[in-house]
């Protein structure tokens, strides 16, 4: 194999990457990634036993570079909000991300649970990310406090993002959490 080129394992994870993007799962087959990645059907199948484990490695390989960015942001921002929004809007800026947000609520009866469990993980991960992040910046929000947080910043970033729609501007979404989150107080 030539030096800096991607393994026949990679270029099918890259292929099955972009489809899933562009079609989401259901319309994602594996006779659509063999023809995307230059490779016969039996390569595909050496490597990943059916589309859904395809699925969960392409999942676990966008997880990990989501996580990897938004732990990058702790060094670049200084108050807790702007890190918040900051790690929501990188969510909301990358296809894949977009793609699994879309494919996991949209298609979630066709998932099986190990791709649930990454989905979950990864929620997970965000939530104990957005907490400690609470913690250092000493914010002081109880629970009630950190579910709205977690919701308008969903619903302001990543729902319209979904919906390849703008959301509100960044100054109109913290005036709306700091109203939020202050009438919880």
């Amino acid at each position: 194999m030539a030096r800096g080129r991607p393994s026949k394992k990679q270029q099918i994870l890259d292929s099955a990457r972009a489809l899933f993007i562009e079609r989401g799962y259901q319309g994602t087959t594996v006779d659509l990634v063999v023809q995307q990645a230059g490779v016969s059907k039996p390569t595909v199948y050496s490597h990943f036993a059916s589309k859904q484990v395809l699925w969960q490695a392409m999942l676990e390989q966008t997880i990990e570079a989501a996580e990897q960015q938004r732990n990058a942001i702790d060094a670049a921002v200084d108050d807790w909000l702007g890190a918040i929004l900051e790690a929501y809007r990188l969510l909301a800026a990358q296809p894949e991300m977009l793609a699994v947000y879309r494919i996991m609520l949209g298609e979630r009866h066709k998932m099986e649970s190990g791709a649930w469990q990454l989905f979950d993980t990864f929620e997970q991960g965000l939530e104990r990310w957005c907490g400690s992040v609470l913690e250092a910046h000493q914010a002081g929000l109880d629970d009630g406090q950190r579910f709205v947080l977690r919701a308008l910043c969903r619903e302001g970033i990543l729902q319209p993002a979904m919906r390849d729609q703008e959301g509100p501007d960044t100054v109109r979404l913290r005036a709306l959490i700091a109203r939020a989150v202050g009438v919880l107080a």
